[in-house]
């Protein structure tokens, strides 16, 4: 079963590996979500907010080792 996985977790969307490892991704043709990337952003504009909430950015199961060599290859 194809499902999606996490690749690597990010703590801002400002952070130049996570805009780069995007921007790879998109040439490369592999799709992604992010899971908590808004959540993340407003982190700390509101009091009880979690602080710990980083971006998580998954790919198919299949595109997972592409995914990784792109990662590494940017670390």
């Amino acid at each position: 079963m194809n499902k999606p996985v996490t690749v690597a977790t990010f703590t801002s969307n400002f952070d130049m590996k996570y805009i780069l490892f995007k921007e790879m991704l998109d040439e490369a043709g592999i799709e992604y979500m992010l899971v908590n990337e808004i959540t993340s952003t407003i982190d700390g504009i509101y009091k009880g907010s979690p602080s710990n909430i980083g971006i998580e950015l998954r790919v198919m199961e299949e595109n997972l080792e592409e995914a990784l060599e792109i990662l590494n290859s940017i670390q």
